[in-house]
């Protein structure tokens, strides 16, 4: 049973070209799940976003139900203070005005805060609006690039299996069978060319009557590593 090096290494070369087409192929959606990623972050921050202001637009409404309700109590204060009979009366009255007054200045701060607050979101929003839809333009692209390569990938992918397929054909029968159950269990790392006197593999050495042997066109298995071996072209 001879095998010449130049079938097994054209062999070789095809499975190691199938091994790259499918890596390419298996990239494509990763891609697509990265620029999904964009996308849904980007989503996702917008969201908060409008989550926040809402919160906050609630938070300053509160506060202003608050200072008005306040307001109204200072006005009542006012006029029991004009109604006092006497002096301590009217002298607990005033405090409690000042005591509201002062609660309703730092009521007024964080009111204004608040809106400060609200305006900092909305122009975060309005960014992340932008953002968004650059993202979105972004994937649409992405979608379409990658469709585009994986079929051509696909037709590659397709074109060097079938030149696999007229490749082994070359093969003896009887060394047919191994050779496939080697392929199945290894594909591209089922074979290897010799590194000199060694597999290139896992640069076990060989012996001169294994070399001999690969001269001669018979298949053999590298006994350390189990990759059909062949001499590269000089």
């Amino acid at each position: 049973m001879n095998v010449s090096d130049s079938v097994v290494r054209t062999l070789h070369q095809l499975l190691l070209q199938i091994a790259d087409i499918k890596s390419q192929i298996e990239r494509g959606p990763r891609q697509i799940k990265a620029a999904q990623l964009q996308v849904d972050t980007s989503k996702d921050f917008l969201q908060k976003c409008r989550d926040s202001i809402k919160q906050k637009k609630m938070e300053a409404d509160r506060k202003q139900l608050q200072l008005r309700e306040r307001e109204g109590k200072i006005h009542d204060w006012e006029g029991k203070m004009n109604s006092a009979t006497n002096n301590r009366e009217f002298q607990a009255i005033k405090e409690q005005i000042a005591a509201d007054t002062q609660a309703n200045n730092v009521l007024s701060d964080e009111i204004l805060e608040t809106l400060e607050e609200i305006d900092a979101l909305q122009i975060a929003s309005k960014d992340a609006e932008e953002k968004l839809k650059i993202v979105e333009a972004d994937k649409v692209k992405v979608d379409s690039a990658v469709a585009e390569r994986l079929a051509t990938l696909h037709r590659e992918l397709a074109r060097v299996e079938g030149n696999l397929a007229a490749e082994e054909t070359a093969l003896p029968a009887d060394f047919l069978v191994d050779y496939k159950r080697l392929v199945t269990n290894r594909a591209e790392d089922a074979m290897a060319a010799l590194d000199d006197v060694s597999c290139g593999g896992c640069y076990t050495g060989l012996t001169p009557r294994i070399l001999d042997k690969l001269r001669m066109g018979q298949p053999f298995l590298c006994s350390s590593c189990g990759r059909l071996l062949y001499r590269p072209e000089k």
